[in-house]
Parts: structure tokens; C-alpha cells; sequence
């Protein structure tokens, strides 16, 4: 497998895991009874697993050279679908905290 699919689908991996922490995960919520301990997890967390996507991201980008590969146009891609991801875990802490409803 090529270095920029590997990462490719490392980012995507780091994406769904981050979605685990969110804070209007049910499933998040019910481990962690504590809402101090929730904005501690889930921020710091959160903040390491995409700081390490973006990175993926980056490489998968920088690597990906052959031109009739599928993996070119959709690591061009990774870069939004990072910014909604960062976007939609915003919006479920601020409607976590009562600031959006």
C-alpha cells in the first residue's frame, strides 16, 4: 500500500475516533458522570487526535503524486472534512454548555 493510502485512511480512523469523544456522545456521557472530567477528555483528547490527523493529512497530501490515483483528489479533501469535524465538535460543546441551542 502506498504511504499516502496509509495515511489517507489513518486520518479517516483519527476522524471516527475523535467523533467517540465528542460531548454529545451518549455513549461518552455515560462513562464519564463527572462534567468536568467530560470537558477535560473530551477537549484535551479531542485537540491531540486532530492535531495528529492534521498532520496524516499533511503527508498524505505531500505524498500523493500519481495523478490517475483515486487517493489525489480525496486527500485533497481531507483538509475540509477536518474543518467540519472541528466545527461540529465546537457546536456540540457550545450546545453541551447551554451557549447554542
Amino acid at each position: 500500500m502506498a504511504k499516502s493510502k496509509l495515511y489517507f485512511y489513518i486520518t479517516l480512523v483519527l476522524v471516527v475516533i475523535s467523533f467517540y469523544f465528542n460531548m454529545r456522545n451518549p455513549i461518552f456521557n455515560a462513562q464519564f458522570e463527572s462534567i468536568v472530567k467530560k470537558i477535560i477528555i473530551s477537549s484535551v483528547v479531542n485537540a491531540i487526535i486532530l492535531i495528529i490527523a492534521i498532520i496524516f493529512a499533511d503527508k498524505s497530501m505531500k505524498l500523493s503524486k500519481e495523478r490517475t490515483d483515486w487517493i489525489r483528489p480525496a486527500s485533497k479533501f481531507l483538509p475540509y472534512i477536518l474543518l467540519i469535524t472541528i466545527l461540529l465538535h465546537i457546536a456540540a460543546s457550545l450546545v453541551s454548555f447551554g451557549l447554542l441551542k
